[in-house]
């Protein structure tokens, strides 16, 4: 692995203005009606993951760890109850869900069994998933007006 040059330094991604991840939120939040009147998927706006369950996932991969890869999942879920319940395919709705995976410097996913060091994680190492979604566990916008 000495030969091969590193593709990620923990530099990637853009800082964007507030302005302009809004206008990135609305062309989901646009589908919030398609979606609700959808029998077979839940709407989610998005979800939170704590600081803290990201040092848990860091913390295992030490210095390996430059960044994280976000991918789109599913999975079936019932949002009729008061907590949100993980149910078998074809019970309650189709829910899209995040999936945060730590990356090496190289690209690789570290929760791949094959990434050298990590042999000892059971199932090859971890991620982070199913963090409170909005909307239901977002707190209202903040007016400005009110400063």
């Amino acid at each position: 692995m000495a030969d091969r040059k590193p593709m990620f330094d923990g530099n990637e991604g853009e800082i964007i203005l507030s302005s302009a991840a809004e206008a990135l939120k609305k062309g989901h939040q646009s589908r919030k009606k398609e979606l609700m009147a959808s029998v077979t998927e839940n709407y989610i706006e998005a979800e939170f993951f704590g600081i803290k369950k990201f040092n848990q996932l860091m913390e295992q991969y030490k210095d390996t760890c430059v960044g994280f890869r976000v991918y789109y999942g599913s999975q079936w879920e019932d949002h009729s109850k008061s907590k949100t319940q993980i149910t078998a395919e074809g019970k309650g709705k189709k829910t899209s869900r995040l999936v945060i995976v730590p990356v090496d410097a190289y690209g690789r996913d570290l929760t791949s069994n094959n990434v050298m060091g990590l042999k000892d994680m059971a199932g090859g190492g971890a991620a982070l998933a199913n963090g409170p979604m909005c909307p239901r566990h977002c707190a209202p916008p903040v007016n400005e007006d009110e400063n």
